[in-house]
């Protein structure tokens, strides 16, 4: 471009148009101030998280949110109340009262932990020392987004009218802290202004030591960020580009640096022609048309650098670098038009003078040694600028919003109150979100949950991990072997108390068949002797008749006997029978026990998942199988021979009462007929023989009974004696399964059983809602880890519980299951992961960006290429800085905005320096000479490190903020415009030029000539 194009005319124009030109800028500066609303009320009305939407821990906000709140909360606020000494009644009425205002508030609550509705939160939401409580508030607007500022205000509002005396409330939480860094970074802006203003005024003096030109500057200056904030503010509420907090702070500075320099260098260039002899208004026009295409490559180097961000994922990037950029190109139009209109106002009144040029300057002498001397002199630059460069990789990045704000900020005051009452991270826990293609309310699924909380549970650096198996961060002991097998072993063991029980009522059994021998042998000795009798009186019938009166009384005896023996073995038949049922009975009760062992060792054999590859299972299977088979092949048949011989009893002694009936019959017919008993001795000697047979089967039923009452004796005898063996075997089975209970509690060792019914009992209504969806296909594990939510060990830890969790699915039903991870921790690693890939694009694009501008005003590519990479080398020197005063000295990690804000900034800006340097150069030296060089950094000394004084200076009162992430920024950019100025600008770059000469021009386009 050259002195006469379009843009350079401006000056010229507005130099002879000054009080027009003033009185435009004024005017549009007060219209857009008036029409347009503050910067701060455009940027509260966006909704731009910090993170993007599609990040993956806010997308998994999102879902958690569907599945198991009301699918409105984009993010979470804790209410903490503390009261010394205990809570109170009132405190309880309190938050139940909390819970109903705040719901009415739909415009920025979407839920509340309402203990109205769920009293069983109380316990769990309530510190063991009883002194704190916390509820959980879900708003609408995502995390950082002004839109959740303004909810996060409203909701600490309601807090604190409702608040009972003597109560301690704080609203925390991860976007809390977004609110109060935001609030805090808002509340600096005017400090930073008045700081940055102060320190410019101060430094215009020093530099110039006229009132005029610091006032002009000024006034250029601050009109200028009057309209860069209107423009702003404008484009942010046309939908342009979004705007945040951070916009005005970040704009304030950078335009109260830039609008300075330019200022400067058009002022400088003016009393530089004033020196010269040309008058006021021909100065003016004259400086703006040399120095504007210089002010118009700087100024295009800070639009596209800072425009570049635009590029970036991270809504703290995209509002940002949009607005710098913006405010940038409004301060060039500024600057080429009101800055000459001033000028030339003020020189036709003898204002703005120059004063006299002192000789033998330091700028000469500098420029001079480093023309005879440029191998030296690139050696001294580059050993400090090298030295800083190489503690670059040093750099810690931090992503704790927390420590970016001061420790009394509410949010903070939350954080402590809830370390001093509960476990760390209590609530800023990871959250891991596991949503199947099928109802995960089954045995299976739930093991397999199981097994994923386990692992992830054993993972380094995880204290306890709470889920639907295991709602207090243990595995619910019931579910596991280990307690069914201690179950099955108590039962066994009772079943052997009862076995035991039942010893001494078998022994009397045993007893009892005993004695019914014995009478059974005098029962056959009995009508043993009876047949006998018999016998021996068939052998006397011819003394039957002479004794005929003593056979009638003997018959009569004999007729009560029979009488009484027939009483007898009814009842011996009766016994008999009810003890066969008895044995019958008993039976059927063992064959059902040995059918349930049957069953209970058929399904842990061929239906258990688990037990054929746990031993201990696998060692309580076979002590099952054990006992199954004693009872079914010794005790089983035992009871069955007993019940059988009981029975052939009972059949005997029936044969033997209808003996003893026709015994009783026929001595009746015996008494009735003595009377007649001479008449009919033959008849008697023909019944004697009969009463003789009837003897004989008498006596035989006599020897059954006594052989089956042997019988009965051995069975009775052997279940006795088995009864000891079965208490024994039952009594080793349940010690083995209590053992094996004992060593199976480990969940890494023993298996994991919880049946679908168990998720009706009301005791798990709580952890069903808070780790299972309504549809059961979303399960959700709340993660604590014992190190802080916002380090990075947290954020990395994130990665690995997910990496483990899909690895325990893996060949399994839930091997398609999406696992995502959320929280704090889990929205740090994605911040780190966008920053360093927003870093990466913006950097590459800022690069090539500025380099293309050098390009095109140097047409060197030698010359471009030299001052990017002394810019390059300028910013990582930047950083080095940084790391040695924040990292090494004070122990503080660097924020994660620095890095990007800093070479952006730098690279831009020192871009212009050396620009301005550069083409006086191929002014003062086209053919690359010496001599020439060494002019130019001695005419371009004083302004350059004037302006780059005055814009570190803009940048160190970003430190004068309550905000760490401002003061380090400031920090660092001013502390690399300062190296840059006076080594690079001073040293490095005159150093190069000298040492390629001619070379610098290649391929030898020329320059234009300012």
């Amino acid at each position: 471009m050259t002195d006469d194009g379009g843009v350079s005319g401006l000056a010229r124009f507005s130099a002879a148009r000054a009080g027009w030109v003033v009185l435009a800028w004024v005017a549009l500066a007060a219209v857009l101030n008036i029409l347009v609303p503050q910067l701060e009320e455009v940027a509260a009305r966006d909704s731009s998280p910090v993170v993007p939407e599609h990040a993956p821990s806010i997308v998994a906000v999102a879902e958690m949110d569907e599945a198991f709140g009301n699918g409105g909360s984009q993010s979470f606020v804790v209410i903490a109340m503390e009261r010394d000494g205990g809570l109170v009644p009132a405190d309880r009425k309190y938050a139940g009262r909390l819970a109903e205002v705040l719901t009415k508030d739909e415009e920025n609550v979407s839920f509340v932990q309402d203990v109205r509705k769920d009293p069983e939160l109380l316990d769990p939401l309530t510190s063991e020392d009883g002194e704190a409580r916390y509820l959980l508030v879900g708003i609408t607007g995502q995390t950082g987004a002004p839109s959740s500022i303004r909810q996060v205000t409203a909701v600490r509002d309601v807090v604190d009218d409702l608040a009972p005396a003597g109560l301690t409330t704080e609203v925390t939480g991860p976007t809390a802290t977004i609110t109060d860094l935001a609030t805090e970074t808002e509340h600096s802006v005017l400090r930073i202004t008045v700081v940055s203003i102060g320190l410019i005024a101060l430094l215009l003096w020093l530099i110039y030591r006229s009132f005029a030109v610091t006032a002009l500057v000024l006034t250029v200056v601050g009109l200028g960020l009057g309209l860069a904030r209107a423009v702003t503010a404008w484009c942010g509420l046309a939908g342009v580009f979004t705007v945040s907090t951070f916009s005005g702070s970040f704009l304030t500075a950078v335009v109260l640096g830039a609008g300075t320099d330019y200022a400067i260098f058009l002022v400088s260039r003016y009393q530089e022609l004033r020196r010269a002899g040309v008058e006021p208004r021909e100065a003016a026009a004259t400086a703006g048309t040399r120095v504007t295409s210089v002010i118009v490559g700087s100024a295009l180097t800070v639009v596209l650098a800072c425009g570049c961000m635009l590029l970036a994922e991270l809504g703290f990037f995209t509002t940002t670098g949009p607005a710098i950029a913006v405010s940038v190109a409004i301060n060039l139009a500024v600057a080429i038009t009101l800055t000459p209109a001033l000028l030339a106002l003020a020189g036709s009144r003898g204002w703005c003078e120059p004063r006299a040029e002192r000789t033998g300057a330091f700028w000469p002498r500098l420029a001079g040694a480093v023309a005879t001397r440029p191998g030296r002199m690139l050696l001294v630059a580059l050993v400090p600028l090298v030295a800083l460069a190489a503690l670059a990789p040093l750099l810690d990045v931090s992503y704790d919003t927390r420590d970016s704000q001061p420790d009394d900020t509410e949010s903070n005051r939350g954080y402590a109150l809830l370390d001093r009452h509960y476990p760390v991270n209590e609530i800023l826990p990871d959250y891991v979100l596991i949503q199947a293609d099928h109802d995960l309310r089954n045995a299976r699924d739930l093991a397999l949950l199981e097994r994923a909380a386990s692992a992830a549970a054993q993972e380094e650096g995880v204290v306890l991990v709470r889920s639907i198996t295991r709602p207090l961060g243990e595995p619910i002991t019931k579910a596991t072997v280990a307690r069914q097998a201690g179950i099955v072993g108590v039962r066994l063991d009772r079943a052997s108390d009862r076995v035991g029980e039942g010893e001494e009522g078998a022994q009397q059994l045993a007893d009892g068949a005993g004695q019914l021998v014995d009478g059974a042998d005098q029962l056959s000795d009995g009508t043993g002797r009876l047949a006998e009798g018999a016998q021996s009186a068939v052998g006397g019938a011819d003394r039957l008749v002479s004794g005929t009166a003593e056979l009638e009384l003997g018959v009569r005896r004999l007729l009560a006997g029979a009488d009484d023996a027939v009483a007898g073995t009814g009842q011996l038949a009766t016994g008999m029978r009810q003890l066969a049922r008895g044995l019958s009975t008993g039976a059927d009760q063992v064959q059902l026990a040995v059918d349930g062992l049957g069953l209970a060792y058929d399904a842990l054999r061929t239906k258990s998942l688990t037990c054929n590859l746990d031993p201990a299972c696998r060692q309580a299977r076979e002590g099952i199988r054990q006992i199954w088979v004693a009872e079914r092949d010794r005790l089983l048949p035992g009871l069955r021979d007993a019940a059988r011989a009981a029975d052939q009893l009972a059949d005997g002694t029936v044969g033997l009462q209808d003996g003893l009936r026709r015994l009783r019959d026929g001595l009746r017919l015996a008494r009735e007929g003595a009377d007649r008993l001479a008449d009919g001795q033959q008849l008697f000697a023909d019944q004697l023989g009969g009463l003789a047979d009837g003897a004989d089967q008498l006596a035989d039923g006599a020897d059954q009974l006594a052989d089956g009452a042997d019988q009965l004796e051995g069975g009775t005898e052997e279940v006795a004696a088995s009864l000891p063996e079965l208490r024994q075997g039952l009594s080793r089975a349940a010690t083995y399964l209590r053992r094996t209970g004992a060593v199976a509690k480990d969940p890494g060792i023993g298996g994991f059983y919880l049946p679908p019914t168990a998720l009706e009992d009301e005791r798990f209504a709580a952890a069903i809602g808070l780790f299972l969806s309504d549809d059961g296909r979303t399960a959700r594990f709340a993660v604590l880890g014992g190190t802080d939510a916002f380090d990075h060990e947290a954020s990395a830890r994130t990665v690995e519980i997910r990496e483990t969790i899909e690895q325990s699915f893996h060949d399994t039903r839930l091997d398609d299951a999406e696992v995502s991870v959320t929280g704090m921790a889990a929205t740090n690693a994605d911040l780190a992961h966008y920053s360093q890939s927003d870093m990466r694009v913006v950097a590459l694009a800022a690069l090539i960006a500025v380099f293309l501008v050098l390009l095109v005003l140097l047409r060197s590519l030698v010359a471009a290429a030299v001052l990017m990479a002394t810019v390059v080398l300028s910013y990582a020197s930047a950083i080095g800085l940084s790391v040695l005063v924040w990292q090494l000295s004070l122990g503080h990690d660097i924020d994660w905005t620095v890095a990007a804000v800093s070479f952006t900034i730098l690279v831009a800006v020192g871009a212009d320096y050396n620009l301005l340097l550069t083409k006086r150069m191929h002014e003062e030296a086209p053919d690359g000479s010496a001599e020439g060089i060494a002019r130019a950094t001695a005419a371009t000394g004083s302004v350059i490190t004037s302006a780059g004084i005055i814009f570190a200076a803009s940048m160190f009162a970003l430190m004068a903020g309550s905000v760490t992430t401002m003061t380090q920024v400031g920090f660092t950019i001013g502390a690399g415009l300062l190296l840059d100025t006076f080594v690079v600008r001073s040293l490095l770059v005159p150093a190069i030029a000298t040492l390629l000469g001619p070379r610098l021009w290649w391929p030898g386009g020329t320059a234009e000539t300012a």
